[in-house]
């Protein structure tokens, strides 16, 4: 969701980065540096008060509405979280008449963070040992050894971790295009991520932003990568109920990564550090949905009533296919940035009130839509993440999910839950949305920047933790496949996705968005 506004205006009209440069611009000097807060913050806050971005899709709002970002005096709030980040602002100073070579001013910012994310998978043969008493784990280790083992061998496919940059909120000032600053930012990002052994860097725009598009795929060649879709929903005055068979177990930071890792540990995108986003303090939780009548089934009574038990069984849910269930995570992004809306019409403003009054009124005998309440002050939003359901009736349950999510907005005074998944992932059909307020527009672009091959795979996952013959067997593995011969992932991941890569899922890191 970070979109990148590379040519800013206030009036929304389109412009070209190419177009002949001004005389008195030519010569004036652009130095690119890392952001410094004591000196910087006031012009970057400036800047981006300037470059306003519109609402997704057009909105409720006019075409003279204007949706204001407000980083509540962090303009690093959007990458901090990362495992690494920095920000760069462009500085420009000339010798022309209309400024003095001592005055200086902010004219660009970027944003990056670095991380390691799934870009495939691969086969592995690997040893499935049985569960061993004591006295037979020193046995049973030393066959390992001498690979005189009688355990049975499969094969499994594993994860393999690319390290990307992820470029965001790159800003340029209105009274300073065509001077090819965006250029220079984003080269001198693509630098920085080298330095942090990136191996590819990506970004996210709106596939009508003409001049990003260009810049990006014809200048600086990145290619076309992915089509994410951006589903918002509004939040009304009150609750809404939950289905009266649906159960909601709220998960601890170990028991939903041990349950991520089983379902979603492949997945394109998916952090590498996924322990740590659940373990941030913006992340609200975890939940598991499930019916009244299959939870016993799906769970021991000791997990239901101690949800951390649930890393006990992520195996057992995640391959149990007679037993539906769905799962979602839940971000504070309203505790990182908030938007305001601007120039909305008299019109709009009284519709939106007398829609939000009716809903008062007559619920709970009628549940009617309201606009939501953008327009009074500044707003915050929610963002739901990890988005997954299995079994006949899962979608069902992720769509309890999502007005959980609904629920909680509200109580945090947020206007509008918000998520992005892939065009085809089956999950959107479940998810409640305002087709207005959402975004089909979205698009990821890619460069491959680095030479050195990913990051190895991490050793399956040991079935029987008790076993030190398994352990043994995971490590013996892992050692041998840490150089896979038949895979050239350094190559394809920058390819257009084939139909059937279309409709595999995307996992969307709340920290970029």
């Amino acid at each position: 969701m970070g979109r990148d506004a590379v040519v800013c205006n206030n009036n929304n009209n389109k412009h070209n980065d190419y177009e002949e440069k001004p005389q008195w611009q030519v010569s004036s000097i652009i130095l690119v540096r890392p952001y410094a807060k004591e000196t910087d913050l006031w012009q970057v806050e400036a800047l981006e008060r300037r470059c306003a971005a519109g609402l997704a899709g057009g909105g409720a709002s006019s075409s003279s509405s204007t949706l204001f970002v407000d980083l509540l005096g962090d303009p690093v709030c959007r990458v901090r979280h990362l495992p690494v980040y920095t920000m760069l602002v462009a500085e420009i100073s000339g010798d022309d008449h209309r400024r003095s070579s001592s005055c200086k001013q902010i004219v660009g910012v970027l944003r990056a963070g670095v991380k390691d994310v799934v870009c495939g998978t691969k086969k592995i043969v690997t040893v499935a040992a049985a569960a061993a008493s004591v006295d037979q784990q020193q046995q049973q280790q030393k066959q390992l050894e001498n690979a005189a083992t009688a355990a049975a061998a499969t094969t499994v496919e594993v994860p393999v971790y690319a390290r990307v940059g992820y470029l965001l909120g790159l800003r340029v000032c209105p009274s300073h295009r065509k001077m090819g600053i965006a250029k220079k930012l984003v080269k001198n990002m693509e630098e920085w991520c080298k330095d942090q052994q990136a191996e590819y860097v990506y970004m996210a725009t709106e596939k009508d932003n003409e001049a990003s598009v260009k810049l990006f795929t014809e200048s600086l060649n990145y290619m076309r990568f992915r089509t994410p879709v951006i589903l918002v929903d509004p939040v009304f005055l009150r609750d809404r109920p939950l289905p009266p068979d649906v159960r909601l177990t709220k998960l601890s930071v170990e028991g939903a990564t041990a349950l991520y890792r089983a379902t979603m540990g492949s997945t394109e995108f998916f952090p590498k550090d996924i322990h740590s986003v659940l373990g941030n303090e913006l992340c609200a939780g975890t939940w598991v949905a499930t019916f009244a009548d299959e939870k016993q089934q799906l769970m021991s009574s000791s997990c239901a009533t101690a949800p951390a038990g649930l890393m006990q069984n992520s195996t057992m849910i995640s391959t149990s296919s007679a037993i539906s269930w769905a799962m979602v995570s839940i971000w504070r992004t309203n505790e990182v940035f908030k938007f305001e809306q601007k120039g909305a019409s008299w019109g709009i403003r009284t519709l939106a009130s007398a829609s939000r009054w009716l809903e008062w009124l007559l619920y709970p005998w009628l549940l009617i839509p309201s606009i939501p309440n953008f327009f009074k002050s500044s707003f915050g939003f929610q963002f739901m993440f990890g988005l997954h359901s299995q079994g006949a009736r899962g979608h069902d349950l992720l769509n309890a999910l999502c007005w959980h999510a609904h629920n909680t907005a509200r109580k945090h005074g947020c206007q509008a839950v918000a998520t992005e998944v892939a065009a085809s992932d089956p999950a959107r059909s479940c998810i409640p949305h305002w087709e207005r307020l959402s975004s089909c527009e979205d698009l990821w672009c890619i460069k491959r920047i680095g030479t050195t091959t990913t990051t190895s795979p991490p050793p399956p996952p040991i079935l029987h933790s008790n076993s030190v013959a398994a352990a043994a067997a995971a490590a013996t593995d892992h050692h041998r496949h840490q150089e896979p011969e038949d895979f050239d992932n350094t190559q394809w991941w920058c390819k257009s996705p084939s139909p059937r890569e279309l409709q595999s899922k995307l996992f969307v890191d709340p920290r970029e968005v």
